[in-house]
């Protein structure tokens, strides 16, 4: 569960960098600590430090910064990774927001969708809530118009909600009011005085509830003893699983992305004209980088078995073979972190004419973030990820074997590249 919520948080931060790169036409702004007074009708995206908002946005909120407070209307949803995230105003549709302490206090028209650590609802929230994380608590301010999805160490329902309440923690203290049924698995259950749940209670745990003198439960009270977990597991098996060895997907996700990072942030520094040179071959022929990444990916195998046994055959040739086996996987890794390098320069690089060191290496981070994101679904995922990794194998061998295409055209024309 926490794995799950990790992930959450870092497709959150990603998708926020994705619409920052993808949406040249609503507002952007970018710098170290921004202070905004806004009154639009578009949309508005930010990179930066901390961020401060006030006014009117008649669009989307989205942004990747290190702390965020918005007092505003804000007409459509928001989108929002950060460290602190404090929300106040109105927002006309959906939240989806992941960082470590989130608070929203505003009036949200649609659901909300949160990861964090510290999860704080004292407004309103139209429909569903689904939140993950170690404190969620919603105020007796707070009120939620639909069903609820939570998960964390500690829940808190001291609010109003309309729907059901699905829920699964350590701790789970309902102090406020359900209109629909709740469903918790949870270690400790208590039903405060007060609280009045309209619907049925159902609790899995190893301890029963304890429903305070007061409390209110128009439904049936049902108790199931079940040993508590915050993992999901099946009912029908409880044995061991191959998921319970080894890294979660996620994180070896992340080491991928992280070492792809490095090893192309080393190219851009150590030869910025050759990794210039990969981004304008793919820009020159990006089907023909495609489909010759894919031909050659199904070969590199077979190529590989080759050449060592070949290298093998002389005693010189062994140590060579051994090389190649040790570097293979480096060789794959900066492949993708290439696909990643010409993916990145054809958003932000529209004019071909090229980009300086800071806004090649910022690109290179968004398009690992979204591609590592994305991979939390796993066909997309995997499929998204191997068609990065195509373009920049394939892309890498053209610049290897071509020369670079707008030298040849500045040539054509009697001028010089830039």
């Amino acid at each position: 569960m926490i794995s799950k919520w990790i992930a959450r948080f870092a497709q959150g931060g990603v998708v926020a960098g994705l619409l920052l790169a993808l949406a040249p036409a609503h507002a952007q702004y970018i710098g170290g600590d921004l202070n905004l007074d806004l009154d639009q009708d578009r949309s508005a995206q930010f990179l930066a430090g901390d961020v401060t908002l006030r006014g009117r946005v008649g669009g989307d909120i989205s942004g990747l910064a290190g702390n965020v407070d918005i007092t505003a209307d804000i007409g459509g949803s928001v989108q929002l990774a950060a460290g602190d995230i404090v929300i106040r105003g109105t927002v006309g549709r959906d939240v989806s927001l992941a960082g470590a302490n989130i608070s929203i206090l505003a009036d949200v028209s649609g659901s909300a969708d949160l990861a964090g650590a510290d999860i704080r609802i004292g407004g309103r929230v139209g429909r569903d809530l689904a939140a993950g994380g170690a404190l969620i608590a919603i105020d007796e301010s707070g009120s939620i118009g639909g069903n609820m999805d939570l998960a964390g160490s500690e829940i808190r329902m001291s609010g109003t909600a309309q729907g059901r309440l699905k829920g699964r923690a350590r701790t789970v203290i309902i102090e406020g009011t359900v209109a629909g049924d709740v469903e918790l698995h949870a270690e400790n259950v208590e039903i405060m005085p007060g609280a009045q749940i309209a619907g049925q209670l159902r609790v899995r745990g190893p301890n029963a509830p304890v429903i305070a003198d007061g409390a209110q439960i128009i439904g049936e009270m049902t108790y199931e003893e079940a040993p508590f977990s915050e993992q999901r597991r099946s009912r029908s098996y409880t044995g061991p699983r191959v998921s319970d060895f080894g890294p979660p997907a996620w994180a070896f996700g992340t080491a991928m992305g992280i070492a792809a990072f490095v090893l192309g942030l080393l190219a851009c520094l150590i030869s910025p004209r050759a990794v210039s040179g990969i981004a304008d071959h793919f820009r020159a022929r990006p089907w023909a980088s495609g489909l010759l990444g894919l031909v050659l990916a199904a070969f590199l195998p077979i190529l590989l078995v080759a050449v060592f046994v070949f290298l093998a055959i002389t005693v010189i040739g062994i140590p060579l073979g051994i090389i190649l086996l040790f570097a293979f996987p480096f060789i794959m890794v900066l492949a993708y972190a290439f696909g990643a390098v010409v993916l990145g320069d054809l958003i932000f690089n529209r004019s071909g004419e090229g980009i300086g060191l800071g806004m090649r290496v910022l690109s290179l981070f968004l398009v690992l973030a979204v591609v590592g994101a994305l991979g939390v679904v796993p066909v997309l995922g995997f499929l998204i990820g191997s068609i990065v990794f195509f373009i920049g194998l394939g892309a890498w061998t053209l610049a290897l074997f071509n020369r670079n295409p707008r030298l040849v055209a500045a040539e054509r024309n009697g001028g010089a590249a830039i």
